[in-house]
């Protein structure tokens, strides 16, 4: 069976969704389809997690695990002077991200890769809502890559629910970033915010 953070989901009938959200009265338009991630709407974690970021500054931002890009290309409406780049495992899914970020007028780059592959360079700014199906061995290594790839001061922000394992992911945090803060709660979902 394919999961969202599978490579190919060809087998999954391509079925295209349009779904709409407001984010601090922004509206935004994205196309959905089966095999990706939170397919029939803006996810909670994914909201927390946007509102938490949309004032922070950064001239180059990464969102780790894209999927259909709702992250990275929201960001960009709010800093339109930040370079994003998107990247998911996901061909479906990023081949979604290019039309969204058309249909949303906004220039983003859109990986497909796993992780960091084929990424060399570095990111002031790397936010995901990670993979919580993928494991938490795929996850941690995705939070120690995101170390090697922020520049000197840069940020990881992360969304994470209490069930999923939040508060040993801020353990792990710790050994790795100089400083984990948490930045908002609710609902059971947390915004981690760690510190190169």
């Amino acid at each position: 069976m394919s999961h969202y953070y599978t490579k190919n989901n060809d087998e999954l009938k391509s079925s295209e969704k349009d779904i709409f959200f407001k984010i601090d009265e922004k509206n935004f338009h994205f196309i959905t389809d089966n095999g990706v991630f939170s397919k029939s709407g803006l996810d909670f974690g994914s909201r927390l997690l946007i509102e938490s970021i949309v004032d922070v500054k950064s001239n180059n931002m990464l969102d780790l695990g894209s999927g259909y890009g709702v992250i990275g290309i929201t960001y960009k409406h709010f800093n339109p002077e930040s370079k994003i780049s998107m990247t998911d495992i996901n061909i479906r899914a990023t081949e979604l991200a290019k039309k969204n970020s058309q249909l949303n007028n906004v220039e983003t780059e859109v990986l497909n890769g796993d992780g960091f592959d084929d990424l060399d360079q570095t990111f002031d700014l790397i936010v995901t809502n990670p993979p919580i199906r993928a494991g938490k061995d795929t996850i941690y290594q995705l939070f120690e890559e995101s170390f090697e790839h922020l520049t000197t001061n840069g940020n990881l922000y992360f969304v994470m629910n209490k069930k999923h394992g939040v508060s040993s992911a801020i353990k792990k945090c710790n050994e790795i970033y100089s400083n984990v803060e948490l930045v908002y709660r609710k609902s059971g979902y947390h915004i981690i915010k760690c510190t190169k």
